[in-house]
């Protein structure tokens, strides 16, 4: 058996993160999001302020390539005149447009809850960013 409570089961990255902030002596909500390398080829983005960085251009892309659907679907309903070069609206593209649209709020995800615990470290007394 696990010492795990029952109810709602923590996965593989929640498990190293609580791990991590109980080796820091800090609260998971004081730790924020999973600072360690395992499962990242490059050292990994974990400050508020790259999260935020992410998120922004994040959403920046999701924004541009809606608008360049929603120009396409426009064109190819007669609302707009067509263009030359103009690649015909296929219902597929909504779909991974759609799936698409869970990284930046993933990562808005992420930001929110490394500056609530950018704020519970500071509060403490402890430094903003954890390495």
């Amino acid at each position: 058996m696990t010492d795990e409570p029952k109810g709602r089961r923590q996965g593989y990255y929640a498990r190293l993160s609580e791990a991590d902030a109980a080796s820091r002596g800090l609260t998971p909500e004081e730790y924020g999001v999973y600072k360690g390398r395992k499962g990242s080829f490059v050292l990994p983005v974990n400050s508020a302020g790259g999260l935020l960085f992410i998120s922004i251009t994040l959403t920046a892309i999701a924004v541009a390539v809606g608008v360049v659907l929603a120009v396409i679907a426009a064109r190819d309903a007669g609302l707009l005149p067509p263009d030359e070069k103009s690649t015909p609206w296929e219902p597929y593209m909504w779909v991974v447009y759609v799936g698409f649209l869970a990284f930046p709020v993933w990562s808005w995800f992420y930001y929110a809850k490394e500056r609530r615990a950018q704020k519970l470290r500071i509060s403490r007394g402890l430094p903003r960013t954890l390495r």
